[in-house]
C-alpha cells in the first residue's frame, strides 16, 4: 500500500514540474515578444512654425446712435388736419409732414396783410406831402411806425402757422406716426420719430492704457447679431478728451456706412480694431497646443535613424510660453523656433517619444477671422 502511494507522489512531482517547465517557457516567451513589441503609429497631421506680422489688436462691444435723430412734437395745440407722410418712409429736410389747424390764424394773417398795405400807401402819402413840405415830420414818422407795427404784426402770424405746420429738420427716415387726421394734440405731444442713419455711429469704450495708440480714422470692423455673415467697416470720428474716472475707460465713436440702413439705432455689435506698429511674431494653429495647469505645450516632429539606417519620425513634447490669439491661430513667445514642424490634429492622443503617421489631407482650414458657420 505504502508502495502504490509513493508512485503516485512521484507521478504527481513530476507532472507538476512538468507543467510548471511549460508554463515558465510560455512566460519567458511572451515577456520577449512583449519587450520587442511598439504600438502602431498614430495618424496626425503637421504644420510649420512661420513668422507672421501682426498688429496689437483690441476687441470690445458698444451700441449704435443714430447721426441725427429726434422726436417732432406739437408745438401748439390743436386738431390735426393733415399727415403728408406715410410711416417709415423717407423724407427730406423741410418736407411738411403734418399740419395742425390754423384757419384761425390764416385769417388774421389775411386781416393783417390788408392794414399792412394800407399802412404802406398811407406811408407813400405822407412822403409825397412831406416833400412838398405839406406835412409835419412827426405825422411822416407816425406814418413809418404804422408800417413797421403791421410788418411786425404779418410776422408773428407767419410764425404762429409755422408752429402749427410740422416739417421734417433733417433728412431721414420717419418712424411709426402716433397721430391721426382729426386727432387732437397738446403742445409737446410727440408726433413722429425721425432718425438719419446712413451712415451711423458706433460709440464704445477701451482701456485709458489705449488712450495714447488711438486715434481718429483708425479703421474699425463690426459685427452684428442680426448679421452673423457680415462685417461692416468704418473708421474712428471722435475721442472724448476725458477719462471716465470710475471706470477709468475712454469713450470713442465710430463712423460705420450703412448704404441699407439695415443697422437701426440701438443694436448691440461688437468691434475690432488695430493700433500700433506691425510686429513680426511666430504663429502656430491654437489646436496644435495641448493646454494644462502645468505649462503649455505642443509636440514637434523629430525624424531619427536607427542603428540599421532605418528612419523613424517620433514626437518630442515641448512646453511653450503663448502670447495673445488671433482667429485660429495662436503667437507664441518662447518654446520655438521658425521652420520648426510640430503636430496639428491629433496631439490628445501622443504622448512623449510616440511614433507618428504624418496626413496632411486631414489639415483643417485656418482663418485670422473665422466665421461660425450654421448647419
Amino acid at each position: 500500500m505504502k508502495k502504490q502511494l509513493g508512485i503516485t507522489c512521484i507521478v504527481v512531482f513530476i507532472l507538476t514540474a512538468f507543467l510548471g517547465v511549460v508554463k515558465a517557457t510560455q512566460i519567458q516567451r511572451a515577456i520577449a515578444e512583449y519587450a520587442s513589441f511598439s504600438p502602431p503609429p498614430e495618424a496626425v497631421t503637421t504644420i510649420t512654425v512661420t513668422k507672421a506680422e501682426w498688429r496689437e489688436s483690441f476687441d470690445t462691444v458698444g451700441s449704435f446712435v443714430s447721426i441725427q435723430g429726434a422726436t417732432l412734437s406739437a408745438k401748439e395745440s390743436g386738431n390735426v388736419v393733415a399727415v403728408r407722410f406715410d410711416s417709415g418712409a423717407r423724407v427730406k429736410a423741410g418736407d411738411l409732414l403734418i399740419e395742425i389747424d390754423h384757419s384761425v390764424e390764416d385769417a388774421n394773417l389775411k386781416g393783417a396783410l390788408a392794414r399792412l398795405e394800407l399802412t404802406k400807401q398811407n406811408l407813400e402819402r405822407a412822403r409825397t406831402l412831406r416833400g412838398q413840405s405839406a406835412l409835419a415830420l412827426s405825422t411822416l414818422e407816425d406814418a413809418q411806425s404804422k408800417v413797421r407795427q403791421s410788418e411786425s404784426e404779418v410776422q408773428s402770424i407767419k410764425a404762429a402757422i409755422e408752429r402749427k405746420t410740422i416739417v421734417a429738420p433733417f433728412d431721414g427716415r420717419a418712424g411709426i406716426r402716433t397721430v391721426n387726421v382729426g386727432s387732437f394734440v397738446n403742445a409737446g405731444a410727440a408726433l413722429v420719430p425721425l432718425y438719419s442713419i446712413n451712415p451711423i455711429y458706433f460709440n464704445f469704450s477701451v482701456p485709458q492704457q489705449l488712450a495714447p495708440q488711438l486715434s481718429t480714422n483708425t479703421d474699425v470692423s463690426v459685427r452684428v447679431d442680426a448679421f452673423p455673415d457680415r462685417t461692416f467697416t468704418g473708421d474712428v470720428t471722435a475721442i472724448n478728451p476725458n477719462i471716465d474716472e470710475v471706470l477709468r475707460t475712454i469713450s470713442v465713436q465710430a463712423t460705420v456706412q450703412n448704404p441699407q440702413e439695415e443697422i437701426l439705432p440701438g443694436m448691440f455689435g461688437s468691434v475690432h480694431f488695430e493700433i500700433g506698429n506691425a510686429v513680426s511674431i511666430l504663429v502656430i494653429p491654437s489646436v496644435s497646443v495641448t493646454y494644462a495647469p502645468y505649462g503649455n505645450s505642443v509636440y514637434v516632429v523629430e525624424r531619427k535613424k536607427d542603428a540599421e539606417g532605418k528612419e523613424s519620425t517620433t514626437v518630442r513634447q515641448q512646453i511653450v510660453q503663448l502670447g495673445r490669439s488671433r482667429g485660429d491661430y495662436v503667437a507664441v513667445i518662447k518654446g520655438l523656433t521658425e521652420g520648426d514642424e510640430i503636430v496639428a490634429t491629433g496631439a490628445f492622443k501622443l504622448r512623449p517619444g510616440a511614433q507618428i503617421q504624418i496626413k496632411q489631407e486631414g489639415t483643417p482650414p485656418l482663418s485670422l477671422e473665422p466665421k461660425v458657420e450654421n448647419r
